[in-house]
């Protein structure tokens, strides 16, 4: 074995010459050996946790030369054993961004404005427009400004490269030599890479990858935690059976806003209080955060889940007034600070890079500056659901919720965005969303907005359906929160998880017969099975089963009803859901980011910290 250095160096395989080709790089312009080079531009482990000069200005990214590298052994019988590499572990950006001109090559999407030439427009009128947006390596000119005077050297780093993440690859030649270095790499790119190559079946199976097995079927929710702070615990979740997380919706939102009330500013429920969908940017951290936390989990078998947040725009900047989101207030920050010579920050937290017109067809390039939201997009009702309306299907789905205004499934543009949201976050590798507030969702926005178009059922990675789980080998984890406090409701859940076979939903009812159960006076024997009848209306095997949620201790009094009288009872009730059978419990974590109460009061006055059991 040797130690993962830069440059070139001799490994032990029968042929040294059989894999190579040129390569016309500064100081590498001469033929080296695949595995050499290979090895030499995937050395990303350096004392700063980010990739060497010399892979930054290169125009292929590994990822690309690893796929040629593995299919070019197994046709020479050579056997290859991929693992993910857990020791690993990328630093938080944030505190490195350059406020010149930051580097964010292999951290996730950077976007630039870049000009179109002349020639490339086939015309010499002389006027610029700008073009595709790309990853840079550097900037040109003395003083960077927005759009058509930005020039930057630019790069494409492919889809697929975004969700890459580092591996252990051991390589075993026909002979039995062995030899282990690392890569970088995107294991489900590299499985369809492989199927499209003309292998064996006998070749195809001398590739091993080896991915962490899923911890457990817990759901942790880190309710109001930072996607770093989650990173950092991240092997202690593992050590404690979560195969899940579900985290704060990933989103463009704050907490103080210039709107928002002083009394109110500063607090948890401004996260479910969207700004903007296109770009992520909050106090949970950015897009560049969320790409690492999610590459973190998936080393140690953990998906995330994060939360979906489409009903309802938030009111903490003007956007409530003129209904254009982002509002002015943001736009305005945004091009301050592209002016101010900060041009690869917030191109690099565009989530969704463009849209398109669904008569047309053609793209538009989102600018995270302009408005991708307006009053069209919303439902026409100013109104606030009243407390005498929470049985009226057309209040719920059409009223604003304090002031919050209502996107309208009518609309393409809500729709466009909702889809393209679902699919770049299967691209970075998320297998579930939790949808927030279901029962403000008209059935037919559940269906178009989390149910991407498919353009072929076999096409690749990006295009696959996140929600569906008959497209996926492996499980895809998908519930929503839909609030039962009436018959209506219980209606209304049960008939959309009976369109949709894919959803699992929060079971509330069965957390209401427990409680009852234990309080005073209450029966232990209605939580037990009989044959020939079920403790619950949803199907054991979609229920998500909660002893307590976010929303229950930070509303008041609001929820008092779903609360256990005492701390023991919240114990044991967390208990007998776990030993349900096809139990998928989850567990409340306040990480205390914004404010919030998370104080509940027991029966005899003294309080608890909500989640505590």
């Amino acid at each position: 074995m040797f130690s993962i250095k830069p440059g070139p160096r001799n490994l032990p395989i029968d042929n040294p010459t059989l894999l190579s080709w040129n390569i016309t790089d500064g100081d590498l312009n001469s033929k080296l050996n695949t595995l050499e080079y290979l090895n030499c531009i995937t050395n990303i482990i350096n004392s700063c946790g980010v990739y060497p000069q010399g892979l930054k200005d290169r125009e292929i990214i590994s990822t690309f030369h690893a796929e040629k590298v593995i299919n070019d052994l197994l046709k020479n019988d050579y056997k290859i054993s991929l693992s993910p590499d857990t020791t690993y572990r990328e630093l938080n950006k944030a505190a490195q961004r350059s406020i010149t001109a930051p580097d964010r090559i292999g951290e996730g999407k950077t976007w630039v404005y870049q000009r179109d030439t002349m020639i490339e427009r086939g015309d010499n009128s002389g006027v610029y427009q700008y073009g595709p947006a790309e990853h840079f390596t550097h900037i040109i000119s003395d003083k960077p400004s927005p759009k058509d005077k930005y020039v930057a050297y630019a790069i494409n780093i492919p889809d697929y490269e975004l969700a890459a993440d580092v591996y252990n690859i051991n390589v075993t030649s026909p002979s039995g030599q062995q030899e282990t270095f690392k890569i970088l790499i995107n294991p489900e790119h590299l499985r369809q890479t492989l199927e499209r190559k003309s292998l064996t079946a006998v070749q195809k199976s001398q590739c091993e990858i080896i991915t962490s097995k899923k911890p457990g079927e817990a759901i942790l929710h880190a309710f109001n935690a930072t996607y770093q702070q989650i990173r950092e615990n991240m092997s202690e979740f593992a050590r404690c059976h979560y195969g899940y997380i579900q985290i704060p919706p990933v989103t463009t939102f704050r907490a103080d806003g210039p709107e928002t009330p002083e009394e109110e500013k500063g607090y948890w429920f401004h996260a479910y209080q969207p700004e903007d969908l296109c770009t992520i940017h909050n106090p949970m951290g950015d897009l560049q955060d969320f790409i690492a936390l999610v590459k973190d989990a998936k080393k140690f078998g953990i998906d995330i889940i994060p939360d979906y947040t489409f009903n309802f725009m938030g009111i903490g900047g003007s956007g409530k007034n003129d209904l254009d989101y982002p509002s002015a207030d943001i736009r305005a920050k945004i091009s301050k600070d592209i002016e101010s010579g900060i041009p690869g920050y917030w191109q690099g937290q565009v989530l969704i890079p463009f849209t398109i017109d669904p008569v047309t067809k053609e793209r538009k390039q989102i600018h995270p500056e302009d408005i991708h939201l307006t009053a069209k997009d919303f439902e026409a009702s100013k109104d606030n659901i009243s407390k005498d309306e929470w049985e009226n299907l057309h209040a719920l789905k059409e009223k604003r919720l304090n002031g919050m205004p209502k996107t309208t499934p009518k609309s393409d543009q809500v729709i466009m965005l909702q889809n393209q949201y679902v699919r770049e976050m299967r691209k970075y590798g998320v297998r579930g969303l939790r949808y927030d507030a279901a029962k403000h969702s008209k059935h037919e926005q559940i269906e178009r907005s989390i149910t991407p178009p498919l353009k072929n059922y076999n096409e690749r990675l990006h295009n696959t359906n996140l929600f569906n789980p008959k497209y996926h080998k492996k499980a895809v984890m998908n519930y929503m929160e839909y609030l039962v406090t009436c018959q209506l409701d219980e209606q209304q859940m049960s008939s959309l998880l009976y369109e949709r076979d894919d959803l699992s939903a929060i079971d509330f009812s069965l957390l209401m017969k427990t409680i009852k159960a234990f309080s005073f006076g209450g029966d232990l024997q209605t939580l037990a099975s009989k044959p020939g009848s079920t403790i619950s209306s949803i199907p054991s095997e979609r229920r998500i089963l909660i002893n307590i949620n976010h929303d229950f201790p930070n509303n008041g009094n609001l929820f008092n009803d779903f609360l256990f009288n005492y701390q023991q009872d919240e114990q044991l009730a967390m208990a007998y859901i776990a030993a349900l059978p096809f139990s998928r419990p989850l567990v409340y974590w306040d990480g205390q980011v914004l404010k919030s109460t998370t104080e509940i009061k027991n029966y005899d006055g003294s309080t608890r910290v909500g989640g505590e059991a």
